[in-house]
């Protein structure tokens, strides 16, 4: 049997599915809001990339002063 990996999995829990988060308009109808949800952990993402990028570090980004 094959095992497969994928590069794309939540960056909190691991978790390699999400779902969109459905949620009931004014006018009583369930729609999209264009967010995600981790499967695995639940977390709420803005967007797909968000969910499986990692975390930028504070020693990542770049010094204001180094100009």
């Amino acid at each position: 049997m094959a095992t497969y990996k994928t590069i794309y999995k939540c960056r909190e829990c691991g978790a390699t599915s999400y779902q969109r988060v459905i949620d009931r308009t004014e006018s009583g109808t369930l729609e999209p809001t264009g967010q995600y949800r981790c499967t695995g952990c639940r977390n709420v993402f803005a967007n797909v990339q968000a969910w499986c990028e990692p975390r930028r570090t504070i020693d990542s980004q770049p010094s204001p002063l180094s100009a």
